[in-house]
């Protein structure tokens, strides 16, 4: 037998599934947080140039704007055909809104479009705060510019500077810099030096004792023997193991306590850590939980959800007899994708104020007694209980936030696997995280509790939880195990 013939007939019809272009943007809408809806739709905006936005700042007043390469207009558009593209028209415009009862709000006035509010004044200082944020680099660029320094340190300065990350570590060797300027190798570690005398103290280092021994000297505390320490017993440190400290070092316990605290006070592991903790990090929250009674409600934040629109001009050429049946389609088609682009916040904000409403009914003891009666919920079980997809509650909770009586939370901190108790009540894992956190918060800091003590303490309460599992638990709350809490006298 042929053997093409033979693989022909082997092979098996196979049913797909093609999405639409409006479902996909529809996916992308929905998996989106509101700061970033904007360029979800950008696609869509580059393919429709008329829809623009309420924070837009382009200049819609004058006629002159519109172009004939954007909008095709004919000036001898026939007359004797007027009643007839009119009806057209009607019939096309009405398929178009057709359910639609809000039809005012697409059309943009050809006047002030940005009403003096003061939902519009947090926006706007909300955008400009978060254009304005100074990053690490440019705190160190505003240093070098101060520096009294050759033109060749300076390049290779700013090369330096350029490769230090978001801790305050210098990721790359003296050689790389000098052979990516180019300089010589003296220039580049020149360069190094002078950055590392930059704020703040330990900027520049290329390891944790190279930072802390830079910001002990800086300092005015690098001694002979806090020298030692810091290059020698670092992992001893970091796991407590201060008798052994202690015996290398010829000293007693206390002494080596008293020289880890010095070290503590003086000295930051990650030097531009603060420099990141201080900025204003905007997280808008999609939905507001409140109580109303013994219930609790769901409403949706619209404060920096993007508003698209069409400029009044255009929607008055439509109404116009004169207007030409090829720019009538040209609007048309626009006006068909701003719809859809309506529909498709419309649909997010629905499937997202749905989710929450699930979460605000399962969560009721979470908002009223605090995070250990946080009751196990998947995202199989939302999905069950809505009839959506699985995938699509995933995409609806990522990177999103909600506000509620207990203080402000991802939605994903609700998604937690669980227990069952003895009782037949179902506990989550984040209570018995929560458990884990207080017992090691109240235990006594010379005698810590043990993973396997922890253990046997929640078996008791009737939850059983494997000591790994414990184990587990505490690593993901950044809680060092019972030899590293222990505390010598």
């Amino acid at each position: 037998m042929d053997q093409n013939f033979a693989q022909g007939t082997n092979q098996s019809l196979e049913q797909t599934h093609i999405l639409s272009p409006q479902h996909l943007q529809a996916l992308k809408a929905l998996q989106a947080p509101v700061m970033e809806l904007s360029g979800s739709f950008a696609d869509v905006l580059a393919e429709n140039p008329l829809i623009t936005t309420a924070d837009d700042d382009s200049d819609y007043e004058d006629e002159a704007d519109l172009k004939t390469d954007d909008v095709p207009v004919q000036d001898d558009a026939p007359v004797e055909n007027l009643d007839e593209n009119r009806l057209d028209y009607d019939e096309e415009l009405a398929r178009i809104l057709e359910g639609d009862d809000d039809w005012a709000s697409v059309r943009q006035d050809d006047g002030d479009d940005a009403p003096d509010s003061e939902a519009e004044k947090r926006r706007e200082y909300m955008f400009n705060s978060v254009a304005q944020e100074i990053s690490l680099q440019d705190t160190l660029m505003e240093q070098l510019n101060t520096e009294d320094c050759t033109p060749a340190v300076r390049r290779a300065a700013e090369e330096v500077i350029g490769n230090i990350d978001d801790d305050g570590f210098f990721r790359s060797v003296p050689a790389e810099i000098a052979q990516s300027v180019p300089c010589s190798l003296e220039t580049a570690e020149a360069a190094l030096r002078l950055v590392q005398t930059f704020d703040p103290p330990g900027i520049g280092a290329s390891s944790l004792p190279e930072c802390l021994l830079i910001q002990l000297e800086r300092a005015g505390k690098k001694t002979e023997r806090m020298s030692e320490f810091v290059t020698r017993h670092l992992d001893d440190l970091e796991h407590n193991r201060l008798p052994k400290i202690a015996k290398d070092m010829g000293m007693t316990v206390p002494e080596v306590k008293a020289m880890a605290d010095e070290l503590r006070r003086t000295c930051d592991p990650r030097p531009a850590a603060s420099i990141a903790q201080s900025r204003t990090e905007y997280c808008p929250v999609e939905v507001t939980v409140e109580r109303s009674g013994d219930e609790y409600t769901v409403s949706p934040n619209r404060e920096y959800e993007p508003r698209f629109l069409i400029p009044n001009r255009y929607m008055k050429m439509l109404d116009d007899p004169l207007t030409d049946q090829e720019t009538r389609d040209y609007i048309l088609k626009n006006l068909k994708s701003l719809m859809e682009i309506r529909k498709a916040l419309a649909d997010r904000e629905s499937t997202i104020v749905r989710i929450a409403r699930v979460i605000a009914d399962q969560q009721h003891d979470f908002f009223e007694k605090g995070p250990e009666y946080l009751r196990p919920m998947t995202m199989r079980d939302v999905a069950d209980r809505l009839g959506v997809h699985e995938t699509t509650v995933s995409r609806a909770i990522a990177n999103k936030y909600m506000a509620t009586p207990a203080g402000t939370f991802r939605f994903r901190d609700f998604f937690t696997g669980g227990y069952q108790n003895t009782d037949g009540e179902d506990v989550s894992s984040s209570a018995v995280k929560e458990y884990i956190r207080e017992a090691v918060k109240n235990e006594n800091p010379a005698h810590p509790l043990s993973d396997q003590k922890i253990a046997e303490d929640l078996k008791k309460k009737g939850l059983d939880v494997a000591r790994r599992t414990v184990a587990k638990y505490r690593e993901e709350l950044g809680i060092p195990s019972s030899q590293g809490r222990k505390q010598y006298t």
